[in-house]
C-alpha cells in the first residue's frame, strides 16, 4: 500500500479533538456518565435526564473530531421536550482514553448504546456523526426520527473533504474508500446514491449556507433520500456554526414540536420492517 495512504488511514484514526471550554467541561460534572466498552475501545456516555418524567430518549452524536458538549443546545432544547439525552464520546475521542478507532468501528458504539439502553425515539447528529448514524442503520440501529446537521451525503463526500484538507490528488478517493468498505463490519457497505435511504421516518436536514467542509448541496441529495424530511438551508454560518444558529433552534424545536403532537407520533423505527 502507497505510504502516504497509509499515513492518511493513520491519521483519521487519530483525530485533533476539539479542546473543551471550562464551562463544557462543567456540564459533565452536571450529567450522569458510564463508561462504554466496544471491543478494545472504551469511552464516557454522558446522560441528561429531563425534569419531565418520559420514556423518550434522543440520542446526539458529534462529528469526527469533535465532543458531545459541542451540541449542548440540542440537548438543552430536547430536555425541555421531555426527553432522556444521550451524549457518547465517538470511540477515540473521549480524553480520558485516547486511543486509534476508524471510521467504521463507530458503528460498534451505536449498536452497544442500543443494547444497553434500548432503541432511541430520536438521533440528532453532526457531521460525520450522521454517516456512522446511516452506517448503523444498515446493521441494525433502530430510531424513529433523525435530525441532521451539516451532514455529508456519502461516505465518498467525507473522504473527498479529508482529501482536500490534506492537500491530496482526488486519485487517492477510490483506494481510500476500498480500504473503510475493507473495514466495514456489515456484508456491504450501503451504495454512495442510498446512504440515506431510511424509509420514512420523518427527519430534519439542517446545513449552512456557508459551509467551506462539507456542501449544502449534499443536504440536497439527503433530503431527496429521506422522503418525509424537512430541508432548511441557515443562511450567514457554517460547518460549526449551524450547531448553535438561532435558526437551527427554531428549526429543531418545531420538528419536535410536530413529532410530539402530529399523525407521526406512531410507532416508526428504521430496522423494523
Amino acid at each position: 500500500m502507497d505510504n502516504l495512504l497509509v499515513s492518511l488511514i493513520e491519521k483519521l484514526s487519530k483525530p485533533a479533538v476539539f479542546p473543551m471550554r471550562s464551562s463544557e467541561v462543567h456540564q459533565i460534572t452536571l450529567m450522569r456518565t458510564e463508561t462504554l466498552h466496544c471491543g478494545p475501545h472504551s469511552s464516557r456516555l454522558l446522560i441528561a435526564k429531563s425534569p419531565v418524567q418520559s420514556a423518550k430518549k434522543a440520542l446526539l452524536l458529534h462529528g469526527w473530531g469533535g465532543h458531545p458538549l459541542m451540541l449542548a443546545q440540542a440537548k438543552d432544547i430536547l430536555l425541555a421536550q421531555g426527553y432522556e439525552v444521550y451524549l457518547p464520546f465517538l470511540l477515540g475521542h473521549d480524553p480520558q482514553t485516547p486511543a486509534p478507532c476508524d471510521f467504521p468501528a463507530q458503528c460498534q458504539l451505536l449498536l452497544t448504546l442500543q443494547n444497553t439502553f434500548g432503541a432511541f425515539d430520536t438521533v440528532v447528529a453532526h457531521s460525520a456523526g450522521g454517516l456512522i448514524t446511516a452506517l448503523a442503520a444498515s446493521l441494525g440501529f433502530r430510531f424513529s426520527r433523525l435530525v441532521l446537521m451539516s451532514a455529508p451525503a456519502s461516505l465518498t463526500s467525507l473522504l473527498q473533504h479529508y482529501l482536500r484538507q490534506n492537500h491530496l490528488p482526488e486519485p487517492y478517493l477510490a483506494p481510500l474508500y476500498a480500504w473503510y468498505q475493507f473495514r466495514f463490519p456489515g456484508p456491504e457497505m450501503p451504495a454512495t446514491d442510498s446512504f440515506f435511504a431510511l424509509g420514512e421516518i420523518p427527519a430534519l436536514v439542517l446545513h449552512g449556507q456557508q459551509d467551506t467542509k462539507i456542501n449544502h448541496d449534499d443536504a440536497r441529495k439527503i433530503h431527496l433520500q429521506l422522503p418525509n424530511s424537512q430541508l432548511a438551508l441557515i443562511e450567514d454560518t457554517g460547518h460549526l456554526g449551524v450547531l448553535t444558529h438561532h435558526r437551527t433552534q427554531y428549526e429543531l424545536k418545531a420538528f419536535l414540536r410536530m413529532a410530539n403532537t402530529g399523525p407521526e407520533k406512531r410507532s416508526h423505527y428504521v430496522g423494523s420492517h
